[in-house]
């Protein structure tokens, strides 16, 4: 593993971070159809990502990627309130230069090591400021059912969705999905995943607001009808300031998946952290499982949960703390550990390890950032599962 990292620093590449979906200006009406087509926006936010995951059992094989793609986009100016969006997403073996088999296991590709490229959103945006209502594949951004975007491209959804800003510093919101793109878009389109979800998708309520300074966030998802394997989601955390340095908060969270046919479980967290200095940032934290496996539709909301960002969890206890720093405009370096204890029995397999985090990131302008993340599981004694160590290298450009 040592010999990769100089290869894996040599390789580096660029893309900027997505806007947030939620709207937050009024759409400009005065534009005819045809010049709305004109004054639309095209985009290109391109990555090339290097992943390696390798054990320290020699007999297991590693999994390892270097790909290049992104998202390349098209929105159209305002008609009447009205937009339109196209974006095609794609991921492709970089030259050929690592064999597809070892990649099939990254997430960086799809199961079996093919490139991904596909329509990846395809909408009608109706946005007042006040009133939005959104159909077809797009990005989700809520706690239960978010767009994932930790690997190559994000998870987009087939959705209609309603936000409602009419009251202030809150987002209300509801929406209906009955397809996804899998987990970072491996799918290469668009499932209805009846598996879990059933056959007839989901339904969903979403709020946000703040009062008096506390941050409030709640969602409640529904499967439809019983032909999967579950019946809702429920979710809610806070965020609250506190007077310790230079700027300190608490916050608690709360999750529970209820199944058709089995026990529910519930997750429960609390995160507390602070600023020093104006330049280091210190957190502690825990979250604990019980009962049955936590799931989400396709997020990781869990403060625990810095690496993966998808389930489903073993019940368990969870403590951790991380540092970040920020010593120049454009550079965070983040540096964390986490404790996790599984209390799973015969029913799943045991999962019980440390994990080390380092996480840098170095923004060398407006449009282009660098990162580089470096993950080591260190199994317990009575875990099943084999001690890791993931490297990835993320370069991110955006035109």
């Amino acid at each position: 593993m040592k010999t990769k990292v100089p290869l894996c620093i040599a390789l580096m590449t660029i893309f900027s971070i997505p806007a947030n979906s939620f709207a937050t200006e009024e759409v400009k009406t005065d534009y005819s159809l045809s010049e709305s087509l004109q004054n639309g926006k095209f985009s290109l936010n391109s990555r090339v990502f290097y992943f390696d995951r390798s054990f320290d059992d020699a007999d297991t094989e590693i999994a390892e990627a270097l790909t290049a793609g992104g998202i390349m986009k098209y929105e159209s100016g305002g008609f009447h309130n009205f937009k339109m969006g196209l974006a095609g997403y794609g991921s492709f073996s970089l030259f050929g230069i690592i064999d597809r088999d070892r990649s099939s296991g990254t997430s960086l590709l799809q199961s079996d090591g093919d490139d991904i490229a596909f329509l990846g959103e395809a909408y009608i945006d109706f946005d007042t400021g006040q009133n939005q209502l959104k159909g077809g594949y797009q990005r989700l951004n809520t706690p239960l059912m978010n767009d994932h975007d930790l690997r190559m491209l994000p998870t987009a959804y087939a959705a209609v969705v309603y936000r409602n800003k009419s009251f202030q510093d809150t987002t209300l919101e509801a929406g209906y999905v009955n397809q996804s793109s899998g987990f970072v878009s491996t799918d290469n389109g668009f499932e209805d995943q009846a598996d879990e979800w059933g056959d007839s998708g989901l339904a969903y309520i979403y709020g946000i607001t703040k009062l008096k300074g506390v941050d409030l966030r709640g969602q409640f998802i529904a499967t439809l009808e019983d032909s999967g394997t579950y019946e809702n989601y429920g979710y809610f955390d806070v965020m609250w300031p506190i007077v310790i340095g230079d700027k300190s908060y608490m916050k608690g969270q709360f999750g529970y998946t209820g199944y058709q046919q089995e026990s529910n479980s519930t997750m429960y967290g609390l995160k507390m952290g602070t600023t020093f200095f104006k330049k280091l940032d210190a957190v502690v934290l825990y979250n604990g499982i019980s009962d049955n496996l936590y799931a989400t539709v396709e997020a990781g909301p869990m403060y625990s949960d810095w690496q993966e960002g998808y389930g489903e969890y073993e019940p368990s206890n969870a403590y951790g703390g991380q540092l970040i720093y920020h010593p120049w405009q454009g550079v965070d370096m983040k540096v964390g550990y986490v404790d996790v204890n599984s209390k799973s029995g015969d029913e799943w397999n045991l999962d019980s390890y440390g994990e080390t985090n380092v996480d840098l990131q170095y923004a060398f302008n407006k449009d282009g950032k660098i990162r580089f993340r470096y993950s080591h599981k260190n199994q317990k004694d009575d875990s099943d599962r084999e001690d890791r160590d993931d490297i990835r290298v993320i370069f991110y450009y955006n035109f």
